[in-house]
């Protein structure tokens, strides 16, 4: 058994010291419904539906997933098209599609990962409110200088490049 574990260690969670997973949907295959479990489960396959787990789920190279998918630990190297929650942290490696809404408190992404969609990411120490009755501080800032050139601009225009209004 020691093979199947090295097998898939490449791209195993961190959180999975022992290396183990319960299940494995291979390349090929194609699964339409529910899927619950606890500990680690790799796709590689074709998943249609919902997955709703305490562990990790992890997705191969070759792995389609379209649903609703609430994990502990997501870590991806295939195409995820849909919503995700994961409660701990979300892993997108280099090969990884990510098409939807995502909601986790840690992501990370290898460079070559696509992500299109929303990310949510709730705070466990929220900021301090800021008292709006304050007057805040205004600071010289880009989009000042581009309202104002437009008007410069016209009025260049209105009397010519080349000549002078005086008056």
């Amino acid at each position: 058994m020691k093979w199947f574990t090295k097998l898939f260690s490449e791209s195993a969670d961190q959180d999975n010291t022992s290396g183990e997973l319960n299940a494995f949907l291979g390349t090929g295959t194609k699964f339409t419904g529910h899927l619950s479990f606890e500990g680690s489960v790799r796709i590689d396959g074709h998943f249609l539906g919902t997955i709703s787990a305490t562990g990790t789920l992890i997705l191969g190279r070759e792995a389609l997933v379209k649903g609703e998918v609430e994990v502990a630990s997501l870590n991806a190297n295939g195409t995820l098209i849909g919503t995700v929650r994961a409660t701990r942290h979300a892993h997108l490696h280099e090969h990884a599609v990510f098409d939807g809404h995502i909601i986790t408190p840690e992501l990370s992404m290898d460079q070559g990962a696509v992500l299109n969609g929303s990310i949510e990411m709730p705070n466990s120490n929220p900021r301090p409110q800021i008292d709006e009755s304050e007057e805040m501080p205004v600071l010289p800032n880009s989009t000042r200088r581009a309202v104002s050139a437009p008007r410069e601009a016209a009025s260049l225009d209105s009397s010519g490049p080349d000549s002078e209004d005086l008056g």
